[in-house]
C-alpha cells in the first residue's frame, strides 16, 4: 500500500474514534509519545502524550456524547519516505441537539513505524465567523462587529418571542390542558394554560381554595394510589409518564384524562413536570363498550355449540373458537391451510372438492358460501357439518377476511338419511323398492365405464302362489325374505338388489366382464335359491331369470328392463326353473312371434367370446 493511501486510512480511523466513538485510549494509542496538539480552544496546546491525555479527559467531562460525521474532505501530501502530511476539514453534528455543529479543519502529520502509522502532530481550527470567504485577515472594526452582534441578538429576541407566541398559541389550541407542578407528593401548580381552567371548569382561585394547588387532590379519590403507584414505576425507568386517570369537574362530571408528562431539571435542581392533558372521555366510553361487545360476543360463543371462524386471506391463517376442539378432540389446521386443508384426511374424501370449492370462492370475492361435509373427531368418525362463509373486503372491495361458522347437522342428515333409506326400502324384504333401483341403476348406467358390460336380472319364484295358497300368506312372506337374504349374499355390496313386484327380484350388476360370468353369477344364484323350502317337510323352491346385458343397442333402464323381462317370459315358458339372456341386438327390436336368440342355463355358449 502507498504511504498517501495508508496515512488516509489512517486519518480517517482517528476520525471515526474521535467523533464517533468517543475512544481515548484508541486515539492515545495512536498518538507517538511525543506528540504535540494545537486545538480549537484558547491556549489549548499539548506537548506530550501525557498532556493529550490529559486534554481528552477533561473534553469528555464537558461533554460525554458522541457525533455523526456528515462531511470530509482530505488531502494528503508525501514528505519522506516515512512521512506525509493530511490536511482538509471535518463537519460533526453532536447527539444533543442543543450543541452547535463542529466546523474544523485539520492538518496530521504522521509517520509510518515499525508497529504501523503514529500521529506526531495534530492542528485544529475554526473558521472565524467575521472573516469573509476567502480573506486572510479580519477586516471589521470592534464598532462594526459590536453593532454587527447587537443586530443578531435583536434578531434572535424577536426570534424567541415569535417562537413562545406560537408555543402559546399551540398550548392554548390543544384539546385538553396543559400545566407545570413540582415534583412534590402533592403535584403542586406551578403554571397552567388557559385551555387546563377550560377543561377542569375551576377559575386559578377556586383551584388555590378548593385544591390548596395540588393537583393529585384533583384526581378522583379512588385513582389516585393506582396514579402515584404507576408514576413511581415509569418514573424509574426514565423521565415521562404516560396516565389515565380521571378529575371530577366544577360541573360534577368525571372526565377521562389522558397524561403525557415529562420530567425536567433546572439548573439549580429543581425538578418540575410538563404535562399535557388530554380529554379521552369518548374514546374511553367507546372501548368500554367495545369491551362490553366482545365479551358479550365471547359468552354467547362459550354458550353456543356451533363453531365460530375467521380466515385471513392475506396470511392464510385460520383461527377457531374453543368449540371445535371440544366438539372433535384435536387441534384445527390453522397456518397456510389453502396448501394443508386439501392433503389432510380431518375432512372425508368425498367432501374434499366441495370444500376446496368453498375456499376458492371466498378468496375469489364469493359474497357468501354453504355447504356440507364431514369432519373426522379423534375417535376416526366422521360428523356431517354445514359450513356458511361470509367474505369481508378491504376498501379497495378485494376480499382479505371470512367469517362463519360450522354447523352440527350430523343427527339432522342421519335423520334424512334414515327417512330416504326407508322411502326406498321395501317394507317386506328391507331391499330397495321399484322406484329406488330405477333411480340407483340410471344414475351407474350414466356414471359407469362405457367399455365393460352391465347385467340386469329379473328373478321370478315359480309358483309362489301356490306356495301362498298352500302354506299361507305369513309362509309366503318369510319365503320372499329368505329369497332376500340369498340375493344380498350372492353379490357385491355396489350391486343394486331389489323387490320389484309381489314375488319379482331385480338385480342390477355395474361393470362386470360379460356374458361367461353373468351366467356363473346366475348359476350360483339358482343352485343358492334351490336350498330354499317354503316349509320343513315342503319341497325346494325354484326360480326363473331372465338377463339383459348393457351397453348394447339399448337406449336407457326401461329398455333393458324390456329386455330382460322379454328373456324371463321365454324362460317360464319353456318350463321354468332356470335363466335365459336376451340377445342386445334384438332389444327393443322384437316383432310378434320372434323368438330371440338366448341362452338357457347350463347350455353352450357357442362362440360368444364375451
Amino acid at each position: 500500500m502507498k504511504l498517501e493511501q495508508e496515512a488516509l486510512g489512517f486519518i480517517r480511523e482517528l476520525t471515526r474514534q474521535y467523533f464517533e466513538e468517543r475512544n481515548i485510549e484508541a486515539l492515545l494509542s495512536a498518538m507517538m509519545e511525543e506528540t504535540s496538539w494545537i486545538g480549537t480552544g484558547a491556549g489549548e496546546l499539548c506537548r506530550s502524550l501525557v498532556e493529550a491525555k490529559a486534554a481528552l479527559v477533561l473534553e469528555a467531562m464537558e461533554y460525554g456524547g458522541n457525533f455523526m460525521v456528515t462531511e470530509t474532505d482530505w488531502n494528503v501530501s508525501h514528505l519522506t519516505e516515512t512521512v506525509c502530511v493530511v490536511y482538509g476539514k471535518v463537519t460533526a453534528t453532536p447527539s444533543d441537539q442543543s450543541l452547535a455543529d463542529q466546523h474544523n479543519r485539520v492538518t496530521a502529520v504522521c509517520v509510518r513505524t515499525d508497529t504501523g502509522m503514529k500521529l506526531a502532530h495534530l492542528h485544529f481550527s475554526n473558521p472565524d465567523a467575521d472573516q469573509s470567504d476567502g480573506r486572510f485577515y479580519v477586516k471589521r472594526s470592534d464598532l462594526m462587529r459590536r453593532e454587527f452582534l447587537l443586530r443578531r441578538a435583536e434578531k434572535t429576541a424577536a426570534e424567541l418571542r415569535d417562537r413562545n407566541a406560537e408555543l402559546e398559541t399551540l398550548a392554548e389550541n390543544i384539546p385538553g390542558g396543559v400545566h407545570q407542578c413540582k415534583c412534590d407528593e402533592g403535584l403542586t401548580l406551578l403554571n397552567m394554560s388557559r385551555s387546563f381552567f377550560a377543561l377542569v371548569g375551576y377559575t386559578p382561585d377556586e383551584i388555590e381554595m378548593r385544591y390548596h394547588n395540588h393537583f393529585i387532590e384533583m384526581l378522583y379519590p379512588d385513582d389516585r394510589p393506582r396514579v402515584t403507584a404507576e408514576m413511581t414505576e415509569q418514573l424509574s425507568h426514565g423521565d415521562t409518564v404516560e396516565l389515565e386517570y380521571r378529575i371530577k369537574c366544577s360541573d360534577g362530571r368525571l372526565v377521562w384524562i389522558l397524561d403525557h408528562g415529562k420530567r425536567a431539571t433546572a439548573l439549580d435542581g429543581t425538578q418540575t413536570f410538563y404535562c399535557i392533558l388530554l380529554d379521552i372521555t369518548e374514546q374511553k366510553e367507546a372501548r368500554e363498550d367495545l369491551r362490553l361487545l366482545l365479551e358479550r360476543h365471547q359468552i354467547i360463543m362459550d354458550q353456543t355449540t356451533d363453531i365460530i371462524f375467521e380466515w385471513d386471506i392475506l396470511t392464510d391463517r385460520l383461527t377457531f373458537s374453543s368449540n371445535w376442539r371440544k366438539k372433535f378432540g384435536y387441534d384445527p389446521i390453522s397456518e397456510n391451510i389453502s396448501s394443508k386443508i386439501p392433503l389432510s384426511h380431518n375432512i372425508h374424501p368425498e367432501d374434499m372438492p366441495a370444500f376446496v370449492k368453498i375456499m376458492n370462492d371466498t378468496a375469489a370475492g364469493v359474497p357468501y358460501s354453504e355447504t356440507e361435509f364431514r369432519i373426522r373427531n379423534v375417535c376416526d368418525v366422521y360428523i356431517w357439518n354445514r359450513i356458511r362463509a361470509t367474505t369481508q373486503y378491504d376498501s379497495a372491495g378485494k376480499p382479505i377476511k371470512a367469517v362463519g361458522v360450522i354447523l352440527d347437522i350430523d343427527s339432522d342428515k342421519k335423520q334424512k338419511q334414515r327417512l330416504l333409506e326407508r322411502a326406498q326400502r321395501d317394507a317386506l324384504t328391507n331391499l330397495y323398492n321399484k322406484t329406488a333401483v330405477r333411480e340407483l341403476a340410471e344414475r351407474r348406467m350414466r356414471e359407469g365405464d362405457r367399455i365393460r358390460y352391465h347385467a340386469l336380472l329379473i328373478i321370478d319364484v315359480d309358483d309362489f302362489k301356490q306356495v301362498n295358497d298352500t302354506y299361507g300368506h305369513l309362509c309366503g312372506d318369510s319365503l320372499l325374505t329368505d329369497v332376500a337374504g340369498t340375493l344380498c349374499s350372492q353379490f357385491r355390496s355396489g350391486d343394486i338388489v331389489g323387490r320389484i313386484g309381489g314375488d319379482e327380484f331385480l338385480v342390477y350388476l355395474p361393470e362386470i366382464a360379460g356374458k361367461k360370468e353373468t351366467a356363473a353369477k346366475v348359476e350360483a344364484l339358482l343352485g343358492a335359491l334351490h336350498t330354499l323350502r317354503p316349509g320343513k317337510d315342503a319341497p325346494p323352491i325354484s326360480c326363473s331369470i331372465g338377463v339383459a346385458l348393457f351397453p348394447q343397442k339399448v337406449a336407457d333402464y326401461l329398455a333393458l328392463c324390456k329386455c330382460a323381462d322379454t328373456a324371463l317370459y321365454q324362460i317360464k315358458a319353456r318350463g321354468k326353473n332356470g335363466f335365459l339372456f336376451y340377445d342386445p341386438t334384438d332389444c327393443g327390436n322384437e316383432r310378434p312371434g320372434d323368438v330371440p336368440h338366448s341362452a338357457v342355463g347350463g347350455i353352450d355358449f357357442g362362440n360368444d367370446k364375451l
